[in-house]
């Protein structure tokens, strides 16, 4: 897999006329190395490919990445390295990402080179998965299937939101996980209404609507998943406002197919939403993908001008919030297939009620 990746990294080099590129991002490392050290730069041309990390990592690198690459140890001057190899190489433009380049690397790389730097959207190349890391992240989506399981069968009323996340985390990992996707969400109450409650001290409570929003790591590649639930009997309120955002749910998912607009996806909940007079209270992106990061390319939004196409990976996850009394949110992740997506996250979409 990452020799295919390398290929393709140099033939999108080759496609912004660029003669080498500069990765500094550990999820491009991974992705286009497969080492997973903590310290490290990729430095790619046509015809050579460089890792360069410390004496910590070098037995590491050349496990994970030494068939592909010449590792290499910057022994604290990791600029001056890069900058050698750009030089042997008469390397005219560098392709950099424009989130991984500090400006205290570029200004030490521009005064030992003569390159020129080009922004470069690498991450871009990770947006369609290969079967490797569909199955990685299913097995992802899986681990966290089974701890919420888990973690509802104990869940009761007079818990914290910190208890109920800590347990849940600690399920994730113990069935396998390497690590939580996120910081996890457990907001109950009028805390529901915030899209992104990471847990307190709060109280959960009978009546509360509680909302999760979680994930697993399996390889590097993240699951996530929200479930909304109510602590005790649902009122006929929350039965119908639930009901909404299930239904805004199942047609974002229904939607999903190759060459479909992004933007329109997004559109279409929109107006479902608006149709019942409540679209001011979708106050987030309908979607986004994931991979090595929580969030990656594409994403369904209004601002969006990708197309799906086959084996990417994303989530659709509307919700409503009433600032001050509650909110829902429903979300999958789904890989989207020759024929249309196959749903990753097993967990019933239906209102649960602990009594």
């Amino acid at each position: 897999m990452v020799q295919e990746n390398v290929t393709r990294l140099r033939a999108y080099m080759q496609s912004i006329q660029a003669t080498a590129v500069l990765l500094l991002q550990p999820e491009n490392i991974l992705y286009f190395s497969g080492f997973t050290g903590g310290e490290g730069a990729l430095v790619v041309t046509a015809t050579r490919a460089e890792l360069w990390t410390d004496a910590r990592y070098l037995e590491q690198a050349a496990q994970q990445a030494g068939l592909l690459y010449e590792i290499k140890n910057h022994q604290g001057k990791l600029a001056s390295c890069i900058a050698r190899t750009l030089m042997a190489e008469q390397v005219a433009t560098v392709a950099y990402e424009p989130q991984g380049l500090t400006y205290f690397m570029y200004e030490a790389l521009a005064q030992e080179t003569t390159s020129s730097f080009v922004p470069a959207d690498v991450v871009s190349l990770r947006a369609v998965k290969q079967r490797a890391e569909i199955a990685y992240t299913r097995r992802a989506c899986a681990i966290a299937d089974k701890a919420f399981a888990q973690t509802v069968a104990e869940l009761h009323a007079g818990m914290t939101e910190r208890e109920v996340a800590t347990m849940l985390e600690s399920k994730m990992l113990l069935l396998g996980s390497e690590e939580k996707s996120f910081t996890t969400i457990v907001a109950s109450g009028t805390r529901s209404a915030m899209p992104h409650g990471t847990a307190t001290d709060k109280v959960i409570e009978v009546g509360d609507f509680v909302t999760f929003d979680f994930g697993a790591v399996c390889h590097g590649y993240h699951s996530d998943m929200t479930r909304t639930l109510v602590m005790g009997r649902a009122s006929t309120e929350q039965k119908e406002w639930y009901a909404l955002v299930q239904e805004g749910q199942r047609l974002g998912v229904s939607l999903l197919h190759v060459g479909a607009s992004c933007r329109d996806i997004d559109a279409q909940v929109r107006a479902f939403f608006a149709q019942h007079g409540v679209e001011r209270y979708f106050t987030h992106s309908l979607g986004h993908g994931t991979g090595l990061e929580i969030h990656e390319a594409p994403v369904l939004s209004p601002r969006s001008t990708e197309t799906l196409k086959e084996n990417m990976i994303v989530t659709v996850e509307p919700g409503l919030y009433i600032e001050g009394k509650y909110g829902v949110r429903i979300e999958d992740s789904l890989a989207i297939t020759a024929t249309g997506c196959e749903l990753l996250t097993q967990t019933s979409k239906e209102l649960m009620e602990l009594v």
